[in-house]
């Protein structure tokens, strides 16, 4: 569903509020505002991309998806990103699996249109490859988690991350939406669940699963959560800097 582009919506994007005057005038002709269903896909694993998305308060799941149809989530693009970053490098394929997680608005912008005008939009050129490394951090922290930690700090930090990008406290996932992005047995989420919710730092019901006790679940996840948030600050504190320095 395509939706009126207006300056308040684009400022809910991180990228996108920081573009200089002169980029956003361009940019903001080629977007279009566009609401996400959950479990939409974006992109098969290298198949070509045609948009980049940049959310406002949906988030987007990179997956990894395994020959004999394995997957778990190895990053998660929330309002401080985009999908199709790779493009701005060449890479006109998708990497890996791209997966809406919580579905809400978000602005596409054709990447070739971006890509035309990528020789005069040097901050978006810079917002994108930055990015990559960011994702790339993301990446290498999910997968020394998913080896390190228990399943049950794993749920706490996923679900801080969500909370963190999206603001919400309350999301509409089921018990094997979460096995999937954890990459675990549906019966191992309903343990941990519950187990969470006896400590009164989860409640959850049918397709919902609500965040009660923010400070508890801090304590409980594992260190994961931390490193990334710091990742993301950092690339936030980055592009805003490059973006004053080039007004």
């Amino acid at each position: 569903m395509i939706m009126t582009t207006g300056r308040s919506e684009i400022e809910q994007n991180h990228i996108l509020a920081c573009l200089p005057a002169k980029e956003r005038k361009m940019v903001k002709e080629h977007l279009e505002l566009v609401s996400f269903r959950q479990k939409e896909e974006l992109n098969e694993v290298d198949s070509l991309v045609r948009h980049l998305y940049f959310p406002l308060d949906s988030a987007i799941s990179l997956m990894d998806v395994k020959p004999g149809g394995g997957i778990v989530e190895v990053a998660v693009v929330g309002n401080e990103g985009c999908t199709g970053f790779t493009v701005a490098q060449g890479y006109r394929n998708a990497p890996c699996r791209i997966l809406v997680q919580i579905g809400g608005p978000a602005f596409r912008l054709s990447a070739p249109s971006m890509l035309r005008m990528l020789p005069q939009l040097p901050f978006l050129r810079y917002a994108l490859s930055r990015f990559t490394t960011t994702i790339l951090r993301e990446t290498i922290v999910s997968v020394g988690c998913s080896q390190f930690h228990s399943v049950e700090q794993r749920l706490g930090r996923w679900f801080l991350a969500q909370q963190h990008r999206t603001g919400r406290s309350v999301f509409p996932f089921t018990h094997d939406f979460l096995a999937e992005q954890l990459g675990v047995q549906r019966a191992t989420i309903s343990e941990a669940l519950a187990e969470l919710q006896d400590k009164k730092i989860v409640r959850y019901s049918y397709r919902q699963v609500e965040l009660s006790n923010m400070r508890a679940m801090e304590k409980l996840s594992c260190e994961c959560f931390p490193t990334v948030r710091e990742t993301i600050d950092d690339f936030l504190r980055d592009i805003k800097n490059y973006s004053s320095s080039n007004l």
